[in-house]
């Protein structure tokens, strides 16, 4: 009892201190809340292609097969999430350099499937696929005060209580992280739900834009357009009072 109760002011104090920091950023104008990342496609400092990424949403997928758009086709790429041979950039900045006929795209999900895969990738302890089998530990989850072995409850009621501007990208809404780019009329968005039958297409207007073609094979997925997991009411009406815009906006329903 004792060390849950030892780890339960660690959190604390560790969720007071980013918050602290990350206010003290927004108000030197270091942090844009509406601001998130985009890749820019084709190798060009004008982009004619953009893709949007949404943690959660085949991003990874998406990632690997864009790689010969950034001349690692037949590269081993070790995180493609980091790998400093991938154009990212701000997404503002990335909608304000882009070529004006640029093909400008993301891929949404179902917000509840979105955010319990979420639950199920970032907390917990135990990992098959780690050689202790034990997962590593989430930085962000702690930020915002919660331990690793939460019920999934336990954890929306964490986020239902923090501004959406202090949440890492794996726990905001989608609306958030796409801000700017729903503002512009060249963003095409599609659902990961269908992303296997959009795919082809995607690869044909990527490569008419850039002259380069993604990864024709992708990785996917979940075709259901309804959420697979039986959640409680309780965890239904959290899930509908934080994601209610992406449920709106990218018409989705139970």
């Amino acid at each position: 009892m004792l060390f849950l109760d030892n780890t339960a002011v660690s959190l604390n104090r560790r969720k007071n201190r980013y918050f602290r920091r990350q206010l003290t950023k927004l108000k030197e104008g270091q942090l844009d809340p509406r601001d998130w990342q985009a890749l820019c496609l084709g190798q060009s400092d004008t982009p004619k292609a953009v893709y949007v990424p949404i943690p959660k949403a085949a991003n990874t997928s998406i990632r690997t097969a864009l790689k010969p758009c950034f001349g690692l086709a037949s590269v081993d790429v070790e995180n493609i999430h980091q790998d400093e041979r991938i154009d990212k950039r701000s997404l503002k900045e990335s909608l304000s350099v882009a070529a004006d006929d640029a093909y400008v795209f993301t891929v949404v999900r179902h917000p509840a499937e979105r955010i319990y895969s979420t639950y199920k990738n970032k907390l917990g302890w135990f990992e098959p696929k780690h050689r202790f089998k034990i997962k590593k530990r989430f930085g962000h989850a702690s930020n915002l005060g919660i331990s690793r072995g939460v019920s999934f409850e336990a954890f929306m009621e964490k986020l239902c209580a923090t501004p959406a501007w202090l949440m890492d990208c794996h726990f905001a809404p989608q609306v958030d992280l796409l801000a700017y780019a729903l503002e512009d009329s060249r963003l095409k968005i599609f659902h990961m739900e269908s992303l296997a039958d959009a795919w082809p297409q995607i690869v044909s207007d990527v490569e008419a834009h850039c002259g380069i073609a993604p990864d024709r094979n992708l990785a996917v997925l979940n075709r259901s357009e309804k959420p697979t997991q039986p959640f409680t009411p309780q965890e239904k009406r959290m899930i509908e009072f934080l994601f209610r815009e992406d449920f709106e906006t990218f018409g989705y329903g139970w």
